[in-house]
């Protein structure tokens, strides 16, 4: 996945093996939806995981919370 902005285009990289499933056309049209909504309608592209247990590495949302806090 690529995103692009004014200055430049970067990769997005997810630690998660997997096949895109749906990507998000809105933040095209609005990429504000990036900054102002980002766990609703602000999400660039969801996936099928190819190994589950590829998950439990990664932290959930408190425990990521509590290490930038």
């Amino acid at each position: 996945v690529v995103i692009e902005s004014v200055k430049a285009a970067s990769d997005i990289e997810a630690p998660l093996d997997g096949t895109v499933t749906a990507v998000n056309d809105a933040i095209a049209a609005d990429p504000t939806l990036v900054n102002s909504d980002p766990l609703g309608a602000g999400w660039f592209f969801r996936m099928k995981l190819s190994d589950m247990s590829e998950l439990d590495g990664l932290m959930d949302e408190a425990a990521y919370k509590e290490l930038v806090g």
